[in-house]
């Protein structure tokens, strides 16, 4: 497992270039230049409407229980929705008393323009210059969690 994280580390840090920077377009209440603006970093969650969005939904909880060290590190979670359908979304964040900001992409210009990032991983981190520094959610075991919260206080460190 060592030598797994070791590995997805290094692959990381040779991807970190202007490939990798999000490209920012979209429509709906919040743009994602404002919720990267808040914080150091901003945690994006995709939720794509060929899946079940309610289903896709249910792990979200999870960022409740991790909000304090969110805090520590100046981190925000954001959502992006490919749904047009906003009650549906709405109403499930409302019941997870989430206060996530929510990115509505009705017309498909996030997933479009980032198709590596969007098709691949449906959780990402970027830091304030829109660079992506972290695939996946770091939400499955403590040993991942404790990775992803080193690699953001490395990242805060060396800004």
């Amino acid at each position: 497992m060592r030598t797994i994280s070791i590995l997805f580390i290094f692959l990381i840090s040779l991807s970190c270039g202007k490939e990798n920077k999000l490209f920012l377009q979209t429509d709906g209440n919040h743009t994602l230049d404002s919720c990267i603006m808040e914080n150091d970093f901003t945690v994006f969650c995709y939720i794509d409407s060929t899946d079940c969005t309610l289903c896709s939904m249910k792990w979200l909880d999870y960022w409740g229980f991790r909000n304090d060290d969110l805090k520590k590190l100046k981190t925000g979670v954001a959502l992006i929705v490919h749904n047009s359908n906003e009650e549906i979304v709405n109403k499930e964040i409302s019941r997870l008393h989430m206060k996530f900001p929510v990115v509505f992409d009705k017309s498909s210009a996030i997933k479009q323009n980032n198709p590596l990032i969007l098709n691949q991983y449906s959780v990402f981190t970027v830091n304030k210059e829109k660079e992506v520094i972290w695939l996946g959610a770091p939400i499955n075991n403590e040993e991942t969690w404790n990775l992803f919260y080193k690699t953001l206080q490395r990242h805060s460190i060396s800004k």
